[in-house]
């Protein structure tokens, strides 16, 4: 029941938020593993009118995902970990940075925007277009706003005091729990 109301909450948020107000193309995922569940938001991305992407393994080997377009009724298999994914046909695939926002699941998150995931380093993989932190933890001068924004999804539970990031890690632009929506480097 309380993870049913978190969702509630969450998408809410979610909906609210400039980061969704101005994305067309949004890649989510599916839940599992006490994930927060989304199928609420597919719905609202499907009346907003807006583009719903999920998450497909394209290597698993190499830790590559790409993301493949996801409607009401889109056929779904298991892969390798036994998550549901769209069955897809490769030309209608999209790398990330063809997308506005991607929402990613985490095991842990920090006041900092460091995330922790479930260890593959699969979202740092096809996010790493966006590290544009060097060593200092400053920015780069004249970058251009790069896509998508990242958007971490959580119970207000997960968060820690504090994640060792490393320099492959892909810092969170926002991160929204049943509690809040926090918006990290700038980003409103």
């Amino acid at each position: 029941m309380e993870q049913r109301q978190h969702a509630r909450i969450i998408t809410q948020k979610i909906i609210h938020s400039s980061l969704y107000k101005h994305s067309q193309h949004i890649a989510l995922y599916l839940s599992g593993d006490g994930e927060v569940n989304l199928a609420h938001l597919i719905k609202q991305l499907h009346i907003h009118a807006k583009k719903c992407y999920l998450p497909v393994i394209i290597s698993q080997q190499q830790g590559i995902i790409a993301f493949a377009p996801y409607e009401m009724g889109t056929h779904l298999k298991k892969n390798c970990f036994g998550i549901l994914e769209p069955v897809f046909q490769k030309k209608n695939l999209k790398i990330a940075k063809q997308l506005d926002l991607v929402l990613t699941p985490l095991v842990g998150f920090d006041e900092q925007g460091n995330r922790i995931g479930m260890g593959g380093g699969f979202y740092d993989r096809a996010l790493q277009h966006l590290n544009t932190v060097n060593q200092t933890n400053t920015l780069r001068p004249k970058q251009r706003p790069l896509k998508p924004k990242v958007l971490g999804i959580a119970h207000e539970l997960q968060k820690v005091p504090q994640l060792q990031a490393q320099n492959w890690d892909i810092r969170l632009n926002a991160i929204v729990t049943e509690k809040r929506l926090t918006y990290f480097h700038g980003v409103e």
